[in-house]
């Protein structure tokens, strides 16, 4: 049974609770937000590398990209009929370093633009002389040492809470 969204209203004490979190029932802001959702969504789905692009990009075979993304060490997403990779897991040169100690924690359901954001966003927890740096930046400005690796692995659990 479909209900009319009229008898679907808030409490006046969550109303209230919503309005003063800043919260606001305005329909032009939720059709702006999924806007500019599609719209990074296409950016992404643009600069994100095929299989070949990124088994060209690291120096290996397309097979070797296939058994990546298979073990977890590269993520990718479905558009249409072809895997993409985010491009924020390579660098000019090649793959972000360290990349493959960290990215098998990221689930694998989780949505392409918050992968993105989650390797290119600064993140409180990860700095370089006192400026918060993305996940991305962190690795491969970071040595690989274990307690580094754990700092990027941490960001990655924390996310995934938050999602949850």
């Amino acid at each position: 049974m479909t209900r009319d969204p009229a008898e679907l209203s808030l409490s006046e004490h969550d109303a209230a609770l919503l309005d003063k979190s800043g919260f606001v029932a305005d329909p032009a802001a939720a059709t702006a937000a999924q806007l500019d959702r599609d719209i990074r969504m296409q950016e992404l789905i643009h600069r994100s590398l095929s299989v070949t692009d990124a088994a060209e990009r690291l120096g290996v075979t397309a097979t070797r990209i296939r058994q990546r993304l298979a073990d977890g060490t590269l993520w990718a997403f479905t558009s249409g009929r072809s895997r993409l990779l985010p491009p924020a897991q390579f660098t000019t040169a090649g793959g972000v370093p360290h990349l493959e100690k960290v990215m098998p924690l990221v689930a694998k359901d989780l949505h392409p633009l918050t992968v993105q954001a989650l390797l290119t966003q600064p993140q409180p927890s990860l700095s370089v002389k006192g400026r918060q740096v993305s996940m991305a930046q962190w690795l491969t400005d970071c040595a690989g040492n274990a307690q580094e690796i754990d700092q990027a692995a941490d960001v990655v659990t924390a996310a995934a809470w938050a999602l949850a």
